[in-house]
């Protein structure tokens, strides 16, 4: 019940708890309970009857069982003068069903009062007891170890020793009062004193009787328990249904000891609780009004216990008083089982992997809705942030990417990113891709990682040059090898530095250089000076006209000077003239193989001149090339152009090693200007080249140069480069020609 929360504590009405509750009180000795028993009255000495019998068998009516002496005679209820009790030790109990407010208690007597005697308590239905207080003629004898007061306190307990004389010898009194008036208590309903004057059972324990002379009895009665025994007038036990303050009524408890309740006037136990209580005592709070703690009501603080609250997504709460100080006083109630995907002390937040929907209330019951973030890419395993909070900065729904991971469920690696996973606690991987071997603007693969390579780069992050050499030195990438096709073992060069593996003597980044003191050889390195040949006279082959001795050798020296081209080699030229010759002694040829006879020269006139060559060996030919390549001995005959300076003779000439060859050249002029002028022509050298046929040839090269050629095989186990005969290739051949020793290098030209 809820109403009148503000009109402070409330409390039943104090009556007898005896009423209706005579089954519960039981005394320890009665007169006459098993059998009648004899029993006399000190008063009635000088009376006609002094003894009586007591028959305690049934209990009392005052027509048939007026000797009745039962306990239950005590209560208010019975006439008086209708109960005696018992002899010696003896304890009268009361039983109560439930915790109840002690008022006071008065005990009339029939006999003497007890010469001492002590009344007891207990608030846990007789387990243990406490003493209210002590009464006796003479305390230091009867109770040595308690004070005789007076009280310094409202709980102090003393021996009382007022209502313990021997007069009145009728109709005496004993009075308890809970509390004791001597003491002024400001507020009554303090928990200290509220348990001063609870109880649930009450004990009143008679520990020595008032004795007489027995002089005059003595000698007419021989049985002293017939005169001395308690004899109890009446017994009121005052108080009310204990409540708490909660409480202004209160109901009968049915069902218990099987005692009737509904005797008129009887103080019932069960509170009818108010102020959001419940309980027979109102000692706790009802179901879900625990948001405050539960205390008694006191003096104008009703302390009503207060209403969780819940959100509407929960009927079940309970206090905490951590939590209510928490709050400073102002809420400990926590709700229990909170529905509806909601959690918090008053179901007042989404629970985890939630969030609050911001268009809604917190008491709707579709407030919270599922998270969709992605739980491999998200912080706390996919929880999203719960509510918007400006102040948090927090947006309700929003998912909290890990470092590397983005998008509206964070799903998706960042740019240059790869491979999400859930174990990896920022999400994705850099791909870190090399910027200067990768395309621009582009990114990775975001599952495996691989960038996008610019040509001739590789590898997962595009950070080798493959055949190439020196990423991010260049705007392209990587720089080709260009590894000498003569110089180099192959066309592969280190990706740091560009460095190609060179052959023996050679360096430089294209092993394009020779090493410090080492040349390359000219194609026509193999120069032989007219000035140091044999010169011929006689009929030339062409026939001349004229013959005669041998003429000696004119030299014609020529320095080199300023500003002018150096056609020549040696230290000058041999003046011939028309008819005659040379001789040309050869036998330094270094490999087998075709040569082409070239001739330096400078003619004197306008006129062109003929040329006519034999070559002569000095024994038979060894060589399977030359064997099949044979030059014929007859002269060959070739024109000297007047405006060249150079003339090679068409038809190659096969030269081998070991072998000394003369080479004869006659010159003439056919068709002379002036035929009585002696024309002279001026020769500087006759040297062998590489012959230049105008079939191909091929080259044995190491296999890896052979890559970026066409192939031609000469044999089943032997490739060879196929290229035509040109400047490029008179180079490479002449190479090989002069580094035979070298096991790299080929040892022969393939026809």
């Amino acid at each position: 019940n809820q109403f009148n929360l503000s009109a402070g504590s409330c409390h039943p009405a104090v009556g007898d708890l005896l009423l209706g509750r005579s089954k519960q009180l039981v005394a320890s000795s009665t007169c006459g309970v098993n059998s009648p028993q004899k029993y006399c009255i000190i008063g009635y000495l000088e009376a006609e009857q002094k003894c009586f019998v007591c028959d305690s068998r049934y209990p009392y009516n005052p027509y048939t069982q007026h000797n009745s002496h039962m306990i239950e005679n005590v209560i208010t209820t019975f006439e008086p003068d209708r109960k005696k009790n018992g002899v010696d030790h003896v304890s009268i109990r009361l039983d109560l069903e439930t915790l109840f407010q002690f008022s006071h208690l008065i005990l009339t007597f029939k006999t003497f009062r007890p010469a001492a005697m002590l009344v007891e308590r207990s608030v846990d239905f007789g387990q243990t007891w406490k003493v209210f207080r002590y009464f006796a003629q003479d305390c230091a004898a009867s109770f040595p170890n308690i004070s005789s007061g007076p009280s310094k306190g409202v709980g102090d307990v003393i021996c009382d020793s007022r209502y313990s004389d021997i007069e009145p010898s009728t109709e005496g009194e004993v009075v308890l009062k809970a509390l004791d008036p001597s003491f002024e208590i400001e507020n009554p309903y303090v928990p200290y004193i509220q348990e001063l004057i609870t109880m649930t059972n009450l004990r009143i324990n008679f520990t020595k009787l008032h004795t007489l002379g027995d002089a005059l009895l003595g000698r007419r009665h021989g049985d002293p328990l017939e005169k001395y025994y308690y004899a109890v007038y009446e017994m009121v036990v005052r108080g009310n249904c204990f409540c708490n303050g909660h409480a202004s009524h209160c109901d009968p408890i049915q069902n218990l000891r099987g005692d009737v309740f509904h005797q008129p006037g009887m103080v019932h136990g069960r509170c009818l609780c108010r102020h959001n209580t419940e309980g027979l005592s109102c000692e706790r709070c009802k179901d879900f009004y625990n948001d405050a703690p539960w205390r008694p009501a006191e003096g104008a603080q009703n302390n009503a216990c207060k209403r969780c609250n819940c959100n509407g997504h929960s009927g079940r709460c309970h206090f905490d008083m951590a939590v209510y100080q928490a709050s400073g006083g102002v809420s400990g109630g926590v709700c229990e089982d909170c529905q509806h995907n909601t959690t918090g002390q008053h179901c007042d937040q989404c629970k985890l992997f939630f969030y609050q929907d911001p268009h809604k209330a917190i008491s709707d019951p579709h407030v919270c809705l599922p998270c969709s973030c992605d739980p491999e890419g998200t912080l706390h395993h996919g929880a999203c942030e719960s509510r918007t909070d400006p102040v948090l900065g927090t947006v309700a729904g929003r998912c909290p990417c890990k470092e590397n991971t983005e998008g509206v469920r964070c799903d998706k690696c960042k740019a240059n990113h790869f491979g999400l996973r859930g174990s990896d606690p920022q999400g994705c991987q850099p791909c870190n891709c090399d910027a200067a071997g990768t395309l621009p603007f582009s990114v990775c693969d975001p599952a495996t990682g691989e960038c996008l390579c610019q040509r001739f780069t590789t590898g997962r992050r595009c950070e080798k040059c493959v055949g190439y050499w020196g990423l991010g030195k260049s705007v392209y990438g990587c720089s080709p090898c260009d590894c000498d096709i003569g110089g180099s073992q192959d066309n592969l060069c280190s990706p740091e530095d560009g460095q190609c593996k060179c052959l023996p003597n050679i360096v430089g980044r294209q092993c394009n250089k020779p090493a410090p003191g080492y040349f390359f050889l000219p194609l026509d390195y193999y120069i032989y000076e007219a000035e140091h040949a044999t010169p011929l006279s006689g009929s030339a082959p062409l026939g001349a006209d004229e013959q005669g001795q041998d003429p000696a050798l004119e030299v014609v020296f020529r320095q080199p000077s300023a500003g002018r081209t150096v056609t020549w080699t040696g230290p000058g030229f041999a003046r011939v003239p028309s008819g005659a010759g040379l001789r040309f002694a050869i036998d330094n040829i270094p490999l087998a193989m075709d040569f082409t006879i070239t001739i330096r020269y400078e003619p004197e006139t306008l006129e062109d001149w003929l040329a006519s060559v034999a070559v002569q060996p000095t024994g038979v030919s060894s060589s399977q090339h030359c064997k099949a390549n044979g030059f014929s001995q007859k002269p060959h005959v070739f024109a000297l152009p007047a405006t060249k300076r150079i003339a090679l003779l068409q038809t190659p000439v096969c030269l081998e090693p070991g072998t000394q060859y003369s080479v004869d050249v006659y010159f003439s002029q056919p068709s002379a200007s002036d035929p009585k002028a002696k024309p002279f022509i001026l020769i500087d050298s006759v040297s062998n080249a590489v012959s230049t046929p105008k079939r191909e040839v091929c080259f044995s090269l190491p296999p890896l140069v052979l890559a970026s050629y066409q192939y031609c095989s000469s044999s089943s186990s032997q490739k060879c480069l196929r290229v035509l005969i040109g400047s490029v290739c008179m180079y490479l051949c002449w190479l090989l020609i002069h580094y035979e020793d070298n096991p790299h290098m080929p040892t022969r030209c393939c026809g």
